[in-house]
């Protein structure tokens, strides 16, 4: 009778020694999962806050490597939006980036080129080939202007008018301008611009509207020519 007691309380002892072990590795297994859930988790976190990053500001692009040669291209290539972005950036901008209007005579409106292509001389990198454009690609505007009245002209936007810069295409302060590729062409160069807007993240380039370029070689110098809106 006795070892019959002393068996039943052995087996009562296991009994409880496993149900502890059997709880103690159950709530190793739940802490576990916890804790993988919460990696996991984290992780999900991280992606995609990548992911909304990458899909508002595109990557800074790598700087372009150039021979002195490509250099000096480039350098011509990029005068042009280098001095027009800090010049229409300007609250009250002293310098003319398009062309004057004034008053004439009898309530009339005067148009006048030569103060705005007289700083785009100054900067030594511009065509008149550039300039004699410049008076095509505006001419509807100036000649609707030309034959409204003073006082007609003053606060409105005139037919045939851009009301934003229309060589930054936006009403927004540019921060900036990258070269993004140059080519050789035949008798030409080509070099392509990309305009930006800087934050605390880097550099927002401006969706896939780019800019193209042409310098030529005038007279021992290189010059630009012609630049043309890329917009897909």
């Amino acid at each position: 009778m006795r070892k019959i007691f002393i068996l039943i309380i052995v087996l009562g002892i296991l009994s409880c020694n496993n149900s502890e072990n059997k709880n103690k590795t159950l709530q190793k297994e739940q802490e576990s999962t916890e804790i993988e859930n919460r990696v996991n988790e984290e992780k999900k976190i991280i992606v995609n806050k990548d992911e909304k990053i990458d899909s508002i500001i595109e990557p800074i692009k790598p700087k372009l490597i150039f021979t002195d040669l490509e250099k000096e291209i480039a350098e011509v290539g990029i005068s042009f939006h280098r001095w027009y972005i800090k010049n229409t950036n300007e609250h009250n901008p002293e310098t003319p980036t398009e062309f004057e209007v004034t008053e004439g005579k009898n309530d009339s409106c005067i148009v006048n080129y030569e103060p705005y292509f007289k700083e785009l001389r100054k900067l030594g990198t511009i065509s008149n080939s550039f300039l004699d454009k410049e008076k095509a690609r505006t001419k509807l505007c100036a000649e609707t202007i030309s034959n409204m009245k003073w006082s007609e002209y003053i606060g409105v936007i005139p037919e045939n008018c851009d009301d934003y810069l229309y060589w930054t295409n936006s009403q927004d302060i540019t921060d900036g301008v990258d070269i993004i590729e140059l080519n050789k062409e035949n008798d030409y160069w080509t070099v392509f611009l990309s305009l930006f807007m800087s934050d605390k993240n880097g550099q927002k380039y401006f969706g896939n509207d780019k800019l193209k370029v042409t310098v030529i070689k005038e007279n021992g110098k290189y010059l630009i020519s012609e630049i043309n809106w890329i917009i897909k």
